[in-house]
């Protein structure tokens, strides 16, 4: 299977919202939705494409929102799942009920950015030491301007 044929599966056939639809390879999609659908759209892919693999999470705050991407592989196929979640929310519901795999990479996401994983089975820190101060993300840039000409921190 293609990237380009998973897409059009994925457009054909998920019932749910799609924010983005897309390909940069032969084996390399983008599927966004709003955060209330990832976990709809993760049991989606696992069903969809059976064995599915989740890679890992990976999430960036690119200044107004917090941007989650689950990275799986179907049938050699790198399919990006993505969803931005607004500050202001800072929540997105675990995929762990439909992915068990994914209760690491969300406590990673937890910690680092500050994102709660509502329903997550086991919450706990992961990386940072206990005595970290509660409320401080090691990636959030809550304190960077992104207006030209002010200070930025990376």
């Amino acid at each position: 299977m293609t990237a380009s044929e998973l897409v059009e599966q994925v457009q054909q056939h998920y019932q749910g919202e799609l924010t983005e639809a897309r390909t940069s390879s032969e084996v390399d999609a983008w599927i966004g939705v709003p955060p209330a659908d990832v976990q709809p759209m993760a049991g989606f892919i696992m069903d969809a494409w059976p064995p599915v693999h989740l890679s890992t999470i990976t999430g960036y705050d690119n200044g107004r929102e917090i941007e989650i991407i689950y990275h799986f592989v179907a049938d050699g196929v790198s399919l990006n799942l993505r969803a931005a979640v607004p500050k202001d929310v800072n929540r997105i519901d675990t995929i762990t009920p439909v992915v068990p795999a994914a209760v690491l990479y969300e406590r990673e996401v937890m910690e680092l950015l500050g994102v709660t994983m509502v329903g997550h089975p086991d919450p706990r820190r992961l990386l940072l030491p206990d005595d970290w101060p509660e409320g401080d993300h090691p990636l959030r840039r809550d304190d960077v301007e992104d207006e030209e000409g002010q200070e930025h921190n990376g």
